[in-house]
């Protein structure tokens, strides 16, 4: 019975961090590039401030365990809010919105295929600073599913292309920061969630976030831009809060609790899969063979490693 108790708080953490970045792929592709024409502070600002609101009961139900929160705890949750809360957020919507920017030169090519280096830094940093130890045969499976990500991303129609990669950009730059951003606060934030629940954490990475991102907008002049944020923005940021924004990573951090960080930042790729299947579904491109044949071998890494026997994964909760 234990075993199976662990098998399924696998599958269940495992399939909550998919869903969230099914929602953040949401953003990516549908929301975000709405807000280009803002500065990228002013959108991280509001759409955490918005979140913490809805959040605040949480943060107030978890009072005592912010109280006995360790001092790695709150360094954890410092690197989770400045890199993946503030920094990062930042890094990856610059990035977009010099994609997305016709008069920018920028390719989105060139933010893809350094912002999937997402796992490979979250991986190396799983292993130093958690401590986690892996078989084999998942980095096997990892290396896969990376490389089936890529894939995704560069096979889509009238797409993605290789030769449209500009490694000496300033999105490029972007972008590579915004992988080191949020895939070391895959592990910092596992780190974080060790030590407390999951709707704390979560509260407490949006309060944390605002503030700085608040004395953010305050230092570079960007609050003097809000009249020029028109309803449909504020009506996004109402959309945000309940789709890729607080709701996902409440989602997210209720996942990650229950796994460990580098199995959370292979699920995480989940992202190029769902954008696939949304250009599918909502803009009618069909899917090529090479896509089927990544997302075929993409799902089999999922499966593959959330399948092992618990006592294959004995060795990994040393990083819990």
């Amino acid at each position: 019975m234990e075993k199976t108790n662990k098998n399924m708080t696998l599958i269940i953490g495992a399939l909550a961090v998919g869903l969230a970045a099914l929602l953040w792929s949401l953003d990516g592709v549908f929301i975000r590039p709405k807000f280009y024409e803002l500065p990228a502070g002013l959108v991280v600002f509001f759409e955490h401030a918005f979140g913490f609101l809805v959040l605040i009961p949480f943060l107030i139900r978890g009072r005592k365990e912010i109280r006995e929160l360790s001092p790695a705890g709150w360094g954890s949750l410092v690197w989770v809010s400045i890199w993946g809360g503030l920094l990062g957020t930042l890094f990856i919507t610059k990035a977009f919105f010099a994609a997305f920017d016709p008069n920018s030169g920028t390719t989105l090519a060139t933010v893809v295929i350094l912002q999937k280096l997402q796992p490979v830094f979250a991986l190396l940093l799983a292993r130093v600073i958690l401590k986690e130890k892996l078989r084999k045969d998942f980095y096997i499976w990892a290396v896969l599913a990376i490389v089936a990500a890529y894939v995704l991303a560069f096979s889509q129609h009238g797409g993605l292309k290789l030769t449209d990669i500009r490694l000496i950009d300033p999105a490029a730059g972007y972008a590579f920061l915004a992988a080191f951003a949020f895939g070391s606060s895959t592990v910092f934030g596992k780190r974080f969630t060790n030590e407390v629940s999951f709707p704390t954490a979560t509260s407490l990475r949006f309060g944390s976030t605002t503030v700085l991102a608040l004395i953010f907008i305050l230092v570079a002049g960007q609050l003097s831009s809000v009249p020029n944020m028109q309803p449909i923005h504020w009506k996004l940021l109402i959309v945000i809060v309940f789709s890729s924004g607080a709701m996902s990573m409440f989602i997210y951090y209720f996942g990650l609790k229950r796994i460990p960080a580098s199995v959370a930042t292979i699920f995480e790729l989940v992202w190029p899969l769902s954008a696939v299947i949304l250009d599918f579904i909502i803009n009618k491109n069909t899917l090529n063979g090479l896509q089927y044949l990544a997302s075929a071998f993409l799902l089999l890494a999922f499966f593959m490693i959330v399948r092992r026997k618990p006592e294959a994964r004995k060795a990994e909760s040393e990083g819990e």
